[in-house]
Parts: structure tokens; C-alpha cells; sequence
């Protein structure tokens, strides 16, 4: 009984994990591919001959780790995992954000807030983001992590 207890807490564990390092990627390869339109766009190049390959793929590992992170945060009223539930919530706002999907960063800073001074610190830094994006204040990824705002760990 005591080892299946263990098991259990173990391969919770690395679920948790693996889903912040898929989350971790999913973010830091929607930067690079908002970087690259970016740049397309400032050589005047046509955003549309992205490789269809390359859109599929992003798009499985973006939604991969949405779902992971769904999975996660539908646990909250099974577990007390502050920490993690927060985090979950900062990702998937982070992940919105690189999407320009601003509506659903603003739900996910909803739920950061309940978690205390830091989850309201997160939500505040994401919703500057959201407000400077939307006013056209350009904020580049390296103001973003000198803010703090860089979720790769």
C-alpha cells in the first residue's frame, strides 16, 4: 500500500514537470516564430510562405501543452499545489500572449490573482503586456525577461 502511495506522489511528480518543460517549449518556440514573422515582415518578405510544416509543428507542441497544462490546473480542487496551479495559469497566459489571444490572458491573470501577492504580480505583468502589445508599445524579448516576464527556466 505505502509503495503504491509513493508511486503515485512519484509519477505526480514528473507529470508536473514535464508539463512545465512543455510549456517551457511551447513558449520559447512561439518567440522565435513571432520573431521570425517579425523580421519577414521588417524585409518586407510574405509572412504566408512559412512552411506548413513548420506551422503544424509548433501548432502540436502549443497545444500539447495547453491540454498538459489544462490537465494540471482541473486538478485544483483535488490538491493543494498553490505553487504549481499558479504557475500553470502564468504559462498558459504567457502561452496566450505569444498567440494574441489577449481575452484568454486576461481569464488566466483572473485566476493568477487568487494566488496571493505573487500570482498578482504575474497577472499584473501580463496584463502590461497585453496593455503596452495593444497601444503599440513595442516590447522586445529581451525587456521582457530584463521585467521578469520570461517564463524559461
Amino acid at each position: 500500500m505505502k509503495i503504491g502511495f509513493l508511486s503515485k506522489l512519484f509519477e505526480g511528480a514528473v507529470s508536473i514537470e514535464k508539463t512545465y518543460n512543455d510549456c517551457d517549449k511551447a513558449i520559447n518556440q512561439l518567440r522565435q516564430h513571432n520573431e521570425k514573422i517579425e523580421t519577414m515582415s521588417e524585409k518586407g518578405e510574405d509572412v504566408r510562405n512559412l512552411p506548413a510544416d513548420e506551422k503544424m509543428e509548433l501548432n502540436e507542441v502549443v497545444n500539447h501543452a495547453i491540454t498538459k497544462a489544462k490537465q494540471l490546473v482541473n486538478k485544483e480542487s483535488e490538491r493543494n499545489w498553490p505553487g504549481v496551479f499558479r504557475e500553470m495559469h502564468k504559462n498558459l497566459g504567457t502561452i496566450y500572449f505569444e498567440q494574441h489571444e489577449y481575452d484568454r490572458v486576461r481569464e488566466e491573470c483572473e485566476h493568477l490573482q487568487k494566488y496571493g501577492e505573487v500570482g498578482r504580480q504575474d497577472a499584473e505583468e501580463l496584463l502590461q503586456q497585453v496593455k503596452d502589445k495593444e497601444t503599440g508599445k513595442v516590447n522586445a524579448p529581451e525587456e521582457r525577461a530584463k521585467s521578469g516576464a520570461d517564463t524559461t527556466q
